[in-house]
């Protein structure tokens, strides 16, 4: 049997094409990208493969091509809204730290000031500072003493945040508000009130144990010894430093989203776990900001100190900033002093390095 189409006439043997008309050309290439993810070859093209359109969907066995991710831009507008306060930092703080800089580089004792003489050393100053002992000493005890202040501060603000977020309205008002207060009261007043606090024949501490336990402690003194004296700075400093921390991480745990607390809850996680393999990640720029502001400041702590031990006992409380200050004011050794203080500039500028750092790596992430 002959196929049908060879019996039919030849201009009956297959129907002519039709002009489709650029609109139906165009519908069919829209639904050939659409379906295929390929653009169709045109008339007279190679048969050669084309690339899949950017935002379509893959050829079967072929892996999809993700869009490419562009960066926003940033303009000169944001950096010349920070000019003025360039500016500022530079006159307020660039002439001052010019003048300490060029003071360590010279002789300038009581003498020097009476006759306003300028006598230049060199690095003999700096030398003087690296090789005393008690710089040292001051120093590592410095450091600990940051290292200890941090720890606590982080941890019972964390507390204190964490807190916040169960209790309800009124409690957490009441929680903030003192927490505010904490944080207003000027570092001398805070200071005096731990001396007073703690004062072996009026203190409220002494009275308190003396009154609820058996212990006799109405003579005991808390400044006899260093690690007491140096506990009691350390409850000072912490006191003041908890409130910003407290704060700042409670308005970082409202941003974490209920959803995913919940679904770690359902997958078992308990307070802790979900804490810390849920909330600490969330969080850990905060994290990080919180801690290089709480070494920077707890590396500078003078008032306190000064005002709750002048140092002793026997100077064993005297950190780099009360070094520095007795060296410049206590013996009129001001060249000296210069050089510990643009040591202890310099200890302080690396961290503040890692904290602009640490500011601009997530800046990049927000974006």
């Amino acid at each position: 049997m002959e196929n049908d189409a060879t019996n039919r006439p030849p201009e009956e043997a297959a129907p002519a094409p039709t002009d489709p008309g650029p609109d139906a050309g165009a519908g069919a290439v829209a639904v050939a990208v659409d379906v295929a993810g390929t653009v169709p070859p045109a008339a007279g093209a190679g048969s050669g493969p084309v690339p899949p359109v950017s935002g379509s969907a893959a050829v079967p066995g072929q892996a999809p091509v993700a869009p490419r991710q562009r960066r926003r831009e940033v303009g000169p507008l944001p950096y010349a809204l920070v000019v003025p306060s360039v500016l500022l930092l530079v006159g307020l703080l660039g002439y001052p730290l010019y003048v300490l800089v060029r003071t360590s580089f010279q002789l300038l004792d009581l003498r020097q000031l009476v006759r306003r003489q300028t006598v230049w050393t060199g690095l003999d100053n700096y030398a003087t500072v690296l090789s005393d002992s008690e710089f040292w000493a001051v120093a590592v005890r410095t450091l600990v003493f940051a290292a200890i202040c941090v720890g606590l501060t982080i941890g019972i603000g964390t507390l204190v945040a964490l807190l916040m977020r169960r209790v309800g309205k009124g409690m957490r008002l009441l929680v903030a508000a003192g927490l505010l207060l904490a944080w207003a009261t000027p570092p001398v007043s805070a200071a005096t009130v731990f001396r007073w606090v703690f004062d072996e024949q009026y203190g409220v501490v002494n009275w308190a144990v003396t009154r609820l336990t058996p212990l006799d402690w109405s003579q005991h003194s808390w400044f006899a010894d260093r690690y007491s004296a140096f506990a009691v700075i350390i409850l000072c400093v912490v006191w003041q430093a908890v409130p910003f921390v407290a704060l700042t991480l409670y308005a970082a745990l409202t941003t974490v989203p209920d959803e995913v607390l919940e679904a770690a809850r359902i997958d078992g996680c308990g307070p802790w776990r979900a804490f810390r393999h849920v909330t600490a990640p969330m969080l850990k720029p905060v994290f990080l900001i919180l801690t290089s502001l709480s070494v920077i400041w707890d590396l500078k702590v003078f008032t306190q100190v000064y005002v709750i031990t002048r140092g002793g006992p026997d100077r064993q409380t005297v950190l780099i900033n009360l070094y520095t200050y007795t060296q410049g004011f206590g013996v009129s050794r001001f060249g000296v002093a210069s050089a510990a203080a643009v040591i202890m500039v310099a200890l302080t500028l690396l961290v503040t390095v890692w904290y602009v750092r640490v500011m601009v790596r997530v800046g990049e992430e927000d974006l």
